[in-house]
């Protein structure tokens, strides 16, 4: 069973698992969004007050539920935020809970479009220092560090619950992910767990590299492997579909962008298996051997910078 279904399991209500998208597979997203028909509408009484102050438009699908979308001015720009929508599409297919995010045509003009969280607060409601938050927050790490998405905020994240009371986190806001870049902009210290980027003024987690002490790989086992499951030749379909109608060489962009994506996966799950034992509770690694395959992997990437 995939992280998605195992997701499914524990979200357990039909209609939420149904407006997250959670019953389809992550294949088929886009191809749906695609075929989707958002319309504007008038009221704005679904749009949260941060997308209203940024002039973010209120829309509905052919389900009646809502969405919220931003014109996009140039193909170039169309095409950043159809490399977002791929971010969207891995959160997917890793069971990490997300609002559904892509890039689509509204009567014939461009539109960055978010579907509408109902029914949540912001995650800094909630003291997310502690369990079970952390902990969420802990595995997320590995998605933005995977996007390069160096925006992150208590804005970004949601949190819902279900009808067992149960509460859940949804990532959102993909604008600031960079699938196309093929520098590795974000980088992991020597020595002790953390991170080193290019960007100095946004955050990548909420949380601290003294957030991460203490702890083994079983923190970040299941979202490890979920991403590494994901087969490169299904990534490629991916981009493929995510890129086409919308450059003059998609198949250019589609292999560039897979290819960033697997150099990054491999990298991140190398650092933090160089960083985490399975038996260690120091935040250190007690696996030598793989330590020192760790750091020739990082030198070798660092060096790409």
């Amino acid at each position: 069973m995939g992280e998605r279904e195992k997701l499914v399991e524990e979200i357990g209500d039909g209609d939420i698992i149904r407006y997250f998208y959670l019953d389809k597979a992550s294949s088929e997203l886009i191809g749906y969004f695609d075929r989707m028909k958002l319309r504007l509408v008038e009221s704005q009484d679904e749009v949260p007050f941060n997308a209203q102050v940024k002039s973010y438009l209120a829309a509905s699908d052919g389900d009646g539920d809502p969405w919220i979308v931003k014109p996009v001015s140039t193909a170039s720009e169309m095409l950043y935020h159809r490399a977002c929508m791929l971010a969207y599409i891995l959160d997917h297919a890793t069971g990490t809970l997300a609002a559904p995010t892509t890039a689509v045509m509204i009567d014939g003009k461009m539109f960055r479009a978010t579907k509408v969280v109902r029914h949540a607060m912001q995650i800094s409601s909630y003291n997310y220092l502690e369990s079970p938050y952390i902990g969420i927050l802990r595995a997320d790490l590995v998605n933005r560090w995977i996007y390069f998405d160096e925006d992150r905020n208590p804005n970004n994240y949601l949190v819902i619950t279900n009808s067992k009371n149960r509460n859940f986190v949804v990532a959102i806001d993909y604008d600031k992910a960079d699938m196309m870049s093929e520098a590795m902009k974000i980088t992991g210290m020597e020595g002790r767990f953390g991170w080193q980027r290019t960007e100095k003024t946004r955050f990548l987690t909420l949380l601290r590299p003294e957030h991460f002490e203490g702890i083994t790989i079983k923190e970040f086992e299941r979202r490890l492997s979920a991403f590494t499951e994901i087969g490169m030749d299904e990534f490629l379909a991916l981009a493929r579909a995510a890129f086409s109608k919308y450059c003059d060489d998609p198949e250019e962009i589609a292999k560039k962008v897979s290819d960033n994506f697997a150099r990054r996966r491999e990298y991140v799950d190398c650092y933090f298996r160089s960083m985490f034992g399975p038996a260690d509770i120091s935040g250190k690694s007690c696996d030598d051997d793989y330590s020192a395959f760790g750091k020739s992997f990082l030198d070798m990437h660092n060096k790409k910078k």
